[in-house]
């Protein structure tokens, strides 16, 4: 857990954190595993239900939910009414993330059995991007696990001009279940740690103190505080078990296993200093295309100068990358320049002088706004097929213009 987390542990109150647990709570974990037959009374007779993995065993993990919200029916109705919308318009989009879990689920598998996570969480990025890694929400949400760009950055990823580490399948992987970790072991409970996830712990906090600061915190208390949350985060518990549900009765049929996406396999590898795309694929071996594939968190396709940065290529290829990038000279490894704006100076007319397109200035420069281009702004040029003009230098990485700032 990185030292943002730990901070964010040794904020919560010590009389809280005195009935915490670092280990994951095993009945709190079984009550976020569903049933997953569409049959209920089928489910409770079997007492078990199938997790949706390639082995195909029953997790033996379904209890009673012990929210009253849940025994009055109220819960249930929603999970049966979003399997009802799934097995109709719905279910293609459901099989289609399915689809793409194959390249990702072992690595997910394994970084939840590290942190004693329940097995059902790999299903959260089903119901939150359709297991797609370049989904991005109208709200500005992103990646697998549709972090906002303050919480990814509170939680030590990576998110600039250059770099958007939410797209980095790993590495996003690694923050969002750290913060799960954290969010159970402030609320005790999974419905509402699931319930913080969507919609921030500090909305949670609050309908917790409208509701009187009722303690024990457990799945009941989400159950009377959930009328006081926003629609979209009422929904995430049952939309959650439902995904839950519907996996492990696809899983059973056979119908979504045998269509899964082979495993994503590569090397890791980290490079020192400015490198752009296509060199990086040619050290690689590869297009610019599959490299920029493989590494879709280099947002404009530059690995920023100063630091060293983690990146994907081959499976195999990455003893050769190293090699070849080494020889590659320091000032031919970026293909990409800077300029920084002088006085009287208007993105056209930087365009021009570089002999670049201004729509392909724009792109590698997607947080510079051209109306408030200010004195001093670090522009990205991609290199022109002319010469270059004279006072440019391969690119360093400016200060990201966005606001650094951590979510409550």
């Amino acid at each position: 857990m990185n030292r943002w987390l730990t901070r964010f542990v040794l904020a919560i109150p010590a009389v809280a954190l005195a009935v915490m647990s670092v280990k994951v709570n095993s009945r709190d974990a079984d009550a976020v595993l569903a049933r997953t037959s569409h049959r209920i009374e089928d489910s409770v007779a079997r007492n078990e239900w199938n997790c949706g993995g390639r082995d195909g065993r029953p997790c033996n993990a379904y209890v009673e939910i012990g929210s009253p919200a849940a025994r009055d029916g109220l819960i249930e109705e929603e999970v049966a009414r979003w399997l009802d919308r799934w097995g109709t318009k719905g279910r293609g989009p459901v099989q289609r993330g399915l689809k793409r879990m194959g390249r990702y689920e072992d690595y997910i598998d394994a970084e939840l059995a590290a942190r004693d996570l329940p097995p059902s969480l790999r299903y959260l990025p089903l119901i939150e991007a359709d297991y797609y890694h370049l989904a991005v929400s109208p709200a500005g949400a992103g990646g697998l696990w549709q972090l906002m760009p303050e919480t990814a950055r509170w939680l030590g990823l990576e998110v600039n001009s250059f770099v958007d580490q939410r797209f980095d399948v790993h590495a996003a992987t690694e923050a969002a279940l750290d913060y799960l970790v954290v969010l159970h072991d402030r609320f005790q409970c999974w419905f509402l740690a699931l319930a913080a996830y969507n919609g921030g712990p500090t909305r949670i906090e609050r309908a917790i103190r409208r509701h009187g600061g009722t303690r024990p915190r457990n799945d009941a208390l989400f159950g009377h505080i959930r009328d006081r949350l926003p629609e979209e985060t009422r929904d995430f518990v049952p939309r959650f078990l439902a995904s839950v549900r519907l996996a492990g009765d696809l899983s059973t049929a056979r119908r979504a296993a045998s269509e899964k996406d082979p495993p994503e396999r590569f090397d890791v590898v980290r490079v020192e200093g400015a490198a752009s795309a296509d060199v990086l694929a040619e050290a690689a071996g590869i297009a610019e295309d599959e490299f920029r594939t493989l590494n879709p968190h280099l947002r404009i396709g530059l690995v920023p100068a100063g630091r060293s940065t983690r990146l994907h290529v081959p499976a195999g290829a990455g003893e050769v990358f190293l090699a070849r990038f080494a020889e590659i000279p320091v000032g031919e490894r970026s293909t990409m320049r800077e300029h920084i704006v002088a006085p009287g100076e208007a993105l056209a007319r930087i365009a021009r002088r570089y002999g670049v397109a201004l729509d392909a200035l724009r792109t590698v420069n997607p947080d510079v706004e051209p109306r408030r281009m200010q004195i001093g702004t670090v522009l990205v040029i991609p290199r022109s097929e002319g010469a270059l003009t004279a006072g440019s230098r391969i690119a360093t990485n400016p200060s990201p213009t966005r606001s650094t700032k951590g979510r409550d």
